[in-house]
């Protein structure tokens, strides 16, 4: 585990978090889901799904630093090439966000932050406080890349 300090707020980066079977359990599952797509925003395509075992096991790194969480939003990512995204905040009432890297299998779609940027690796976790610190995604080349994208909000 990797733990980097960016603008005051900490920045955690976990190496095979999920295994490659698991990451591709996900995308297959994205894949015979695609249809029913919540939605298309920005140039990427949006599943929203409940997290079950593998949400509940990031749920509970995200507990190590903060116990008062609760799931908000749990969603599987399709980012064709030439997608991105612009550089925000996340809503106020989100605490945490986590996202796991599906594939690696592309060029681009760093996680970026304004002092550093997270490479993505298959089944990689990186859990950060979305509404604190201004974040983007660079543009993806050659291939697809796949997220499991999870929002944490305060737990009241």
């Amino acid at each position: 585990m990797e733990k980097v300090s960016v603008m005051g707020s900490e920045l955690i980066e976990i190496n095979n978090f999920l295994s490659k079977r698991e990451c591709d359990d996900i995308i297959d599952f994205y894949t015979k889901n695609e249809k029913h797509a919540a939605y298309q925003y920005l140039s990427y395509f949006v599943i929203e799904t409940t997290p079950g075992s593998i949400g509940d096991a990031i749920e509970l790194e995200c507990k190590k630093y903060d116990k008062n969480i609760a799931l908000d939003l749990c969603q599987v990512v399709r980012w064709p090439p030439g997608s991105f995204m612009l550089e925000h905040k996340d809503l106020d009432k989100d605490r945490f966000a986590a996202v796991v890297y599906l594939n690696d299998d592309y060029t681009g779609g760093e996680t970026c932050f304004e002092h550093t940027k997270v490479t993505p690796e298959t089944g990689k976790l990186v859990i950060f406080s979305g509404n604190e610190l201004p974040h983007w995604v660079s543009e993806i080349k050659d291939s697809t890349r796949y997220t499991l994208s999870i929002w944490f909000r305060e737990n009241h």
